[in-house]
């Protein structure tokens, strides 16, 4: 709770000083509404603490910058098609074999390998094969069979939607 207001009373000083920094004008209403955001979320951490468990806003905010970071990078691809060479290919299918380390890790897990089959031009992706281990040392070893399988699925769907593939073509591996 101490954190919190201090995240709170942090976060609305900076506010201020950017508000008083920042000149009346076209910028001045974006800021403002994105210093509203920020505090509302801030504000909002206890209550879904209250509700449940505090970390899935953060879990849900990392899952959608991955979201978004892998439409950036496909559009980058299609916008690219005239170029397609070895380099960007290659820099292509690894970054969605670390988006696919991050999406595990939202959900607990540590990525131990990743495999990737992709289609005939590179880009499109067949199958994933993921190997993972939950982290966090004791905790890890009291893990029962339903919430690796309820993890797994998770993991698995979030993959399957981000992907758009079928979760069939999606197999996950725990050691």
């Amino acid at each position: 709770m101490i954190q919190w207001l201090k995240t709170l009373s942090g976060s609305i000083c900076i506010v201020t000083i950017l508000m008083h920094l920042i000149p009346d004008g076209r910028f001045a209403k974006y800021v403002r509404f994105y210093a509203g955001l920020l505090l509302f979320l801030i504000m909002l951490q206890p209550v879904l603490e209250f509700l449940g468990d505090g970390n899935e806003l953060d879990h849900y905010l990392q899952l959608e910058f991955l979201r978004e970071e892998y439409y950036d990078l496909e559009s980058a691809a299609e916008g690219l098609s005239d170029l397609k060479n070895d380099q960007i290919l290659t820099a292509y299918q690894s970054e969605i074999s670390r988006q696919v380390s991050e999406i595990a890790s939202a959900y607990g897990l540590d990525a131990i390998s990743v495999e990737i089959e992709f289609g005939e031009d590179g880009y499109s992706i067949e199958t994933i094969s993921l190997t993972v281990e939950a982290t966090g040392g004791e905790e890890a070893a009291e893990i029962t069979e339903p919430e690796i399988t309820e993890v797994a699925a998770m993991t698995r769907d979030e993959i399957a939607g981000l992907y758009l593939i079928p979760t069939a073509r999606i197999s996950i591996i725990w050691l």
